[in-house]
């Protein structure tokens, strides 16, 4: 008597459902969906330190192989994904990813959708075919495997804020420097006036922001503790908040990250190459003419 088989391929999607399943963290949540068939298997909703939910949205597509067969230099790329599906997730505005699990050797690998667009433009914009490649790096285990996977996520979720403080931040860079050494010995007892201190607010947020985006050490302390270091030194009683002295103990620290943060900000352009040469090659051009040591193209 014949009977219906099962597909094998069926086999290997409820396989790397049950590998995603068992490799994320129980504190976070898999979300179902009732349609598949457009390159979104389901959720993932991450939670914070505190086991809060706080809305960390990512789309997932789940691929899996029964084995996969890596190249000498540890990478393997998947070409199993039309154009369409692509272009698809590049619209979403929260973060994509693909899991492909290795099902024999019980191994989940991850894949940042927007990430892999933006550091292979060229090759999306020809609107052929796009390959994903993964590294055997890209392993999803345990608390390493948590902390890439957070990483490729923020930096997705703040993409856009990240490229308004990179606009912010070139505009102002002249501002920057000057504001940096004049406010280097001022009389410490100095108060500081109102359009300096939201100038000097406006540029702590700015760095605060693209140290974290960039991954570069910032030993300046937040802005509520620097004014609250500030009322300890002098008092409750003025109605500044802050005073020169608040401002020299830290404009040799700014102006090193300045230095720091040029150096990364052309780094990431370089790595991003072909899409910034194609959606906004004023900013490569003047990022690319920074001088490493803050020298500002036409000083």
């Amino acid at each position: 008597m014949k009977l219906p088989k099962r597909p094998k391929q069926h086999i290997l999607e409820t396989a790397s459902y049950k590998l995603f399943s068992s490799k994320i963290p129980d504190e976070w949540i898999i979300r179902d969906i009732t349609e598949r068939d457009y390159g979104i298997d389901c959720y993932l909703e991450m939670v914070n330190d505190d086991n809060e939910l706080s809305g960390d949205l990512a789309l997932i597509q789940l691929k899996s192989k029964d084995e996969i067969e890596w190249t000498n230099k540890d990478t393997f790329t998947h070409y199993g994904v039309d154009i369409s599906t692509t272009n698809y997730w590049y619209q979403f505005p929260i973060p994509v990813f693909i899991f492909i699990g290795d099902i024999s050797n019980q191994k989940l690998y991850f894949n940042s959708v927007h990430y892999t667009i933006k550091r292979n433009f060229d090759q999306f914009v020809k609107q052929t075919t796009f390959p994903y490649k993964f590294k055997k790096s890209d392993l999803f285990e345990g608390k390493d495997g948590v902390f890439a996977f957070k990483f490729h996520y923020y930096y997705e979720k703040y993409r856009q804020q990240f490229e308004n403080e990179l606009r912010f931040f070139i505009s102002n860079l002249q501002h920057y420097k000057d504001f940096q050494q004049l406010h280097n010995n001022l009389d410490y007892h100095l108060g500081l006036e109102d359009t300096d201190q939201i100038f000097f607010e406006s540029m702590h947020k700015n760095f605060s922001f693209l140290c974290t985006y960039f991954n570069i050490d910032n030993p300046i302390p937040k802005l509520r503790d620097i004014k609250k270091k500030s009322r300890e030194k002098f008092g409750n009683e003025s109605h500044y908040e802050l005073y020169e002295h608040d401002l020299t103990e830290w404009m040799e620290e700014y102006e090193k990250l300045t230095i720091n943060l040029i150096v990364g900000m052309k780094s990431f352009l370089n790595g991003e190459l072909p899409y910034w040469l194609r959606i906004n090659p004023t900013i490569y051009n003047y990022v690319n003419n920074i001088g490493d040591d803050g020298t500002l193209p036409y000083e």
